[in-house]
């Protein structure tokens, strides 16, 4: 098969560069936590943990809860951005009700605190930051949470890594996991450890009872984005929740915007409608392919022999070359090949040689039955 010009291969190598670019574009998210952020501060990879734990399904739409099964399945909502309002709440809450999990991650922001107050939860995040100078990741802003109660969750848990966490309010939840007894509230935002301080244990995780169901809250969404998971032991933690359940439904309904081609994928498998009407356009689309196919065949056939010459007719001049050779009654093959492929350059060499065989054993077989 005859080499491409150079100028072609470089048109080539863009136009796959650029395509490769666009899908990639199209189906990942630099948002902070997105289930499709590959980066450091994406959650791609405990997405990718929960498919190996359970059977695990993303959502954009509070209706997955209505469908989940409440006793089966865990849900978990990490840094929502908007708040969860009437009808969406309500659908959470009715999971939970009827048995349900559900782990809610927020550590400064006011949506985690509203959805737990909708639900019927005691549990709130407090909104300042906990710091520890004793215990503590690279910083006393990346605190370390030392003690961890027995759990079924947290059976392979010792410690959690945190990231800039808050404590939780536990009113009434029992608290799963407390940080050193040197942590203390930055309330003042100091950095420091000032006079007004108090030193103690704060809880970062708990767990309480909301009718059938429970509602496990964790005070530090950054447990589960990539860089921090693979941080003692909180890959464990993860482990832990996603697997109590047979379903793992991750809620990233409240988490801003999403790729499009993630959208996409999530609203073709949660619609029959719409998987039926995506059968119909690949079928008509495979349909239209090979239809168009076959005509450029047929041209290019038609075209063949028109110019192949027939007993002592010549082969045109235009066809033979810039040269202007012309041969009588016999076929300069490389010729016709040369110029078919101006012709027809949306076939390729091996379908244009094939068909030339096919046409000039035709012709053989006309010419000896005249």
């Amino acid at each position: 098969m005859r080499t491409p010009p150079v100028p072609r291969l470089v048109l080539y190598a863009l136009a796959i560069t650029v395509g490769l670019t666009l899908v990639v574009a199209a189906s990942t998210t630099t948002a902070a936590f997105g289930a499709y952020n590959l980066e450091w501060d994406g959650t791609s990879d405990l997405r990718e943990h929960a498919d190996e734990q359970a059977v695990s399904n993303i959502t954009l739409d509070t209706t997955a809860y209505e469908t989940a099964s409440a006793n089966e399945t865990v849900a978990v909502v990490i840094a929502p951005e908007e708040r969860y309002t009437g009808n969406d709440s309500q659908r959470v809450q009715r999971f939970v009700e009827a048995g349900g999990t559900l782990v809610v991650a927020d550590d400064f922001g006011p949506h985690g605190n509203a959805l737990l107050a909708d639900i019927g939860a005691d549990a709130r995040f407090n909104g300042s930051p906990i710091r520890d100078e004793r215990h503590y990741y690279r910083s006393p802003s990346l605190p370390i949470a030392t003690n961890v109660a027995n759990a079924t969750y947290t059976e392979a848990v010792q410690q959690l890594t945190l990231n800039y966490p808050t404590a939780i309010d536990a009113n009434s939840a029992t608290e799963i996991a407390t940080t050193s007894e040197f942590a203390y509230l930055d309330r003042n935002e100091t950095g420091n450890l000032s006079l007004t301080d108090e030193l103690g244990t704060y809880p970062v995780v708990t767990a309480e009872s909301v009718g059938d169901g429970r509602v496990i809250a964790v005070g530090d969404p950054s447990v589960f984005i990539n860089v921090m998971l693979t941080q003692p032991d909180n890959e464990a933690f993860a482990t832990g929740l996603l697997s109590e359940r047979e379903r793992v439904l991750l809620d990233y309904s409240r988490s801003g915007d999403q790729p499009p081609l993630a959208v996409a994928s999530l609203a073709l498998r949660s619609s029959p409608p719409l998987q039926i009407g995506a059968g119909v356009l690949g079928v008509v689309a495979v349909w239209a392919y090979l239809g168009r196919s076959r005509t450029l065949g047929a041209t290019a056939r038609a075209g063949l022999f028109a110019v192949l010459p027939r007993g002592r007719e010549r082969l045109p001049v235009w066809l033979v070359g810039a040269s202007g050779d012309e041969t009588d009654g016999v076929v300069d093959e490389a010729a016709v090949l040369s110029s078919l492929k101006r012709r027809y350059p949306e076939l390729d060499e091996a379908r244009l040689r094939s068909m030339m065989t096919d046409t000039l054993t035709k012709q053989s077989r006309e010419e000896t039955n005249e």
